[in-house]
């Protein structure tokens, strides 16, 4: 049974995707829980957490701002890695997780 604290952030995480101008997050962040469900049915919370945050806020760095070549599709990446990551780390804060938690979400 998830925690409260796990429920709070799953609600901040769709709330916060709820934004995007598109509205693909959402149901992008919805099937990654539905995928993980079905791979990994007893995974743990922070794992769960990262299948459901790995797009949070994608929308805010367009593609579009990064040269249209590899370089610039890698760095696009790396740096949506760490948008990303610092976006989850302060639902996660504000619901009352541990910064050993929120350290180490991303390497479930």
């Amino acid at each position: 049974m998830p925690s409260d604290r796990f429920q709070s952030a799953v609600a901040a995480i769709d709330a916060a995707n709820a934004l995007d101008p598109e509205g693909h997050e959402v149901s992008y962040s919805r099937h990654m829980t539905e995928w993980l469900d079905k791979l990994a049915p007893a995974a743990s919370e922070p794992l769960r957490l990262a299948a459901r945050a790995q797009h949070l806020r994608r929308w805010e760095i367009p593609r579009s701002d990064f040269p249209m070549d590899r370089v610039g599709y890698l760095r696009w990446r790396t740096t949506l890695y760490q948008f990303h990551a610092d976006r989850a780390a302060e639902i996660l804060r504000s619901v009352g997780y541990d910064e050993g938690t929120i350290a180490g979400w991303g390497r479930c």
